[in-house]
């Protein structure tokens, strides 16, 4: 009578579990650039809550319940933690409406994951099944690593380890059930069991592993079709209008639905949707991660912000193509400054009203000849630096001049904020003038419960820098974003009272509009301004294998972006950044500063240069490739000289016990024979050994006595009841060399021979 296995839970079951959250953890590791940090947090917590509570010896209903809550009690830990939500009031209701609404915009990730792992857990029970799974996710990542920026070998490497160790667990587990016997026999060798396995998957990584890098010959069908493409643009593409997040129509009508992200030209009236646009707009180089910035806004019209007619500025003129230092009449003396040099590249053909760079520019130096020569205007109060080139014709013959430059170099002095001391600054302190009145401005009709609101989140704050501190919290964890706002919910006619009553989500225009203004109805001096996020630095690994890329930081259209500057006083102005997902890259003194590129001084340089040795002139690919090669040699003569141990110590693992030394006396004269075979001396199969070694014999006179002697040592170790000596095991040993010796074939060179 068959005994009933338990399915539901086993030891497959465990191992399942292992190799599926092993494979789970690779999608978590490629995402984590594109989620926001809580998001990841929230989906690791889940899986890994889930996948724990799976292998224990639970029942299935009381299994769900406990996931319920051990996951719902994860995200609220982590949210908590993240600072994503404060709990407040009793557990019930109050906290449980407050984790309603604060866990919608995090949880569906977390909800997605954890569905695809209980589905794959159940539909993966056959071999069949398991091996389509591996080939889609290894299919899915060999594409995002050749078609995209990302650098996913190592998933890979971790995908196929996790479903070879499935398909080994299966296939066990099949044997179990299909040989019961035979699984408690084998059971009762774990260690020769899992020496076997690991051989194998060891064998198969290191392989993989020890394969050199090869930067690939032909361009790939994707790239070559992207750059066709980006090529067959119209230089003149700059006239259409894009969005830092202001929603401008990418034609002549009223259709918003084609709007797309990157620079704005006009922000009289924000608000919309847009969709993200990822083509590449510039590179910098630079040791310090910076926003690069490009024009201030200050008057708030209720719908958006007034166009540069409207505000004014104070502009100085630089004349025909300028290169020097930009006056500062104004410093903030309590912030000291790094002096920080930017190289920015442009990607694109658009012509742009501002040369862009990190707050606050001291100098700029255009690099490339074959640009246009402009005028540069300076506004010193706001930090813009306009280029002229915009509305200037040129004669577009073969030769085209550029109207915007190419390339060009910005030196900024990049504040570094007195935190602690700026948080303890009252009013009086940094405003004991009404300066700067014109970034106080409200417009008339502006709605009262948006200062209400300020002050209500803010009560708790005692100088202005902490009450902007928490504005900042507020609007981050408060407030879902989005590109695509549902502006259906919209009632008020303002910007921000509708953002912050009705609409409730949106982008960085929503956020950084409605911080500058609350921010302003609470006394504190403050600016919008829009430009560009950092963008992001290449993969380490994805820069060895593309080392021509270089570490510049790669803007595109996307990272297109406006956050809020408040000032204060003496400390001069700060940027806040009030959208969630976004981290102001603010230098502080309480900091050791961690610089985004490795800096190299003068002094290193030159003596890098002058002493280079001989790791210098070989690249990482060539020192890998050397040192495996030795590598290789080596392990190949450790093996040789062990080869005798090795061979015996792999029966000893397939018995289970060691050989005695008559098994090896046998073991080795078969090995002999075996090499004397494919030395030109046959064997019937059905003839002994004392048969072949006499034809042997008379095939090779010379070996007589060395044969003699080893079939007599064999005889004795298979039939004699007699134990076997050591000093015997060692005159089989001496034989075996000694006919290797005397049979070893001579090499012959057939043009150094005569017939």
């Amino acid at each position: 009578m068959k005994r009933a296995v338990n399915r539901q839970y086993s030891w497959y079951r465990i191992f399942a579990v292992l190799w599926l959250l092993l494979i789970g953890m690779q999608w978590v590791d490629y995402t984590e650039p594109l989620w926001f940090s809580e998001t990841t947090t929230l989906v690791t917590v889940t899986l890994l809550t889930i996948a724990i509570i799976e292998v224990l010896p639970v029942p299935s209903p009381w299994k769900w319940s406990i996931k319920i809550i051990a996951v719902v009690l994860g995200w609220r830990a982590v949210l908590v933690v993240m600072g994503a939500y404060v709990p407040y009031g009793p557990f019930f209701p109050d906290q449980l409406q407050g984790m309603a609404q604060h866990f919608v915009p995090y949880i569906w990730f977390s909800l997605g994951a954890w569905v695809l792992f209980e589905l794959a857990l159940e539909l993966l029970t056959g071999k069949r099944s398991v091996l389509l799974f591996m080939a889609a996710n290894l299919i899915t990542f060999t594409i995002l690593d050749s078609f995209t920026s990302y650098y996913l070998w190592q998933n890979v490497a971790w995908t196929v380890f996790a479903g070879l160790g499935w398909l080994a667990s299966l296939h066990f587990r099949n044997f179990q059930l299909k040989y019961p016997l035979g699984w408690r026999r084998m059971r009762s060798q774990p260690l020769k069991l899992a020496f076997n396995i690991l051989a194998i998957f060891s064998c198969i990584l290191l392989v993989g592993i020890s394969m050199p890098t090869v930067s690939p010959i032909l361009t790939d069908p994707y790239t070559a079709w992207k750059n066709r493409e980006s090529a067959s643009e119209p230089a003149d593409s700059a006239a259409l209008p894009a969005v830092a997040a202001a929603n401008t129509p990418t034609d002549q009508g009223d259709d918003r639905t084609e709007v797309q992200s990157g620079y704005s030209r006009d922000d009289r009236e924000l608000g919309g949707g847009f969709e993200f646009s990822y083509t590449p707009v510039m590179s910098v180089e630079t040791p310090v991660r910076s926003y690069w910035r490009g024009e201030t806004r200050r008057t708030y019209t209720g719908e958006g912000w007034a166009g540069l007619g409207q505000e004014g500025r104070d502009y100085e003129l630089f004349h025909e193509n300028p290169t020097g230092t930009l006056p500062h009449k104004e410093q903030a003396p309590k912030t000291e400054v790094r002096r920080v040099e930017q190289t920015i590249t442009m990607q694109n053909e658009e012509v742009y009203p501002v040369l862009f760079g990190g707050y606050a520019m001291k100098s700029v130096e255009v690099l490339d000849e074959g640009v246009f020569s402009s005028n540069l205007e300076w506004t010193e109060k706001e930090g813009e630096l306009f280029w002229l080139g915009m509305g200037q014709a040129v004669n577009r013959g073969e030769e085209s001049t550029r109207l915007y430059p190419r390339k060009y170099k910005v030196v900024s002095d990049i504040p570094i904020i007195p935190l602690e001391e700026v948080r303890r600054a009252t009013y009086e302190e940094l405003y004991p003038e009404r300066k700067y009145r014109e970034y106080l401005q409200i417009p008339n009709g502006f709605p009262d419960r948006v200062r209400e609101l300020a002050e209500q989140v803010t009560a708790e704050g005692a100088t202005p820098y902490a009450k902007m501190e928490l504005l900042q919290a507020y609007l981050r964890q408060n407030y879902e974003y989005t590109n695509k706002p549902d502006l259906s919910r919209k009632k008020s006619k303002d910007f921000v009272d509708g953002f912050l009553f009705d609409v409730k989500q949106g982008y960085c225009d929503y956020f950084s509009t409605s911080m500058v203004m609350m921010a302003r109805s609470l006394g504190v001096p403050a600016r919008w301004v829009k430009g560009y996020a950092p963008g992001s630095q290449p993969d380490p690994e994805f820069l060895q294998r593309y080392p021509e890329n270089g570490m510049a930081y790669r803007v595109n259209n996307a990272d297109a972006h406006s956050w809020a500057e408040l000032y204060f006083g003496d400390y001069g102005w700060i940027p806040f950044e009030a959208t969630p997902g976004f981290d102001a890259p603010i230098l502080y003194d309480e900091e050791e500063d961690v610089p985004a590129l490795a800096e190299t001084t003068p002094q290193d340089e030159t003596t890098s240069k002058a002493n280079p040795g001989l790791m210098d002139q070989l690249n990482p690919a060539t020192v890998r490739t050397v040192f495996l090669i030795a590598l290789a040699i080596v392990v190949t003569w450790v093996v040789y000289h062990l080869r005798s141990a090795i061979y015996y110590g792999f029966f000893r693992l397939r018995l289970g016990r060691p050989l005695t030394l008559s098994e090896k006396a046998v073991m080795e004269t078969l090995r002999i024979v075996g090499k004397m075979k494919r030395r030109g001396f046959a064997r019937s199969g059905d003839e002994t050994l004392r048969e072949s070694f006499a034809r042997w014999k008379e095939q090779e006179p010379g070996i007589s006595a060395v044969l003699d002697g080893l079939l007599r040592e064999f005889e004795q170790a298979s039939y004699s009841p007699q134990a076997f000596s050591v000093s015997q095991w060692r005159i089989v040993q001496e034989l075996g060399h000694k006919l290797s010796r005397m049979t070893r074939k001579r090499v012959r060179i057939p043009f150094l021979t005569r017939s």
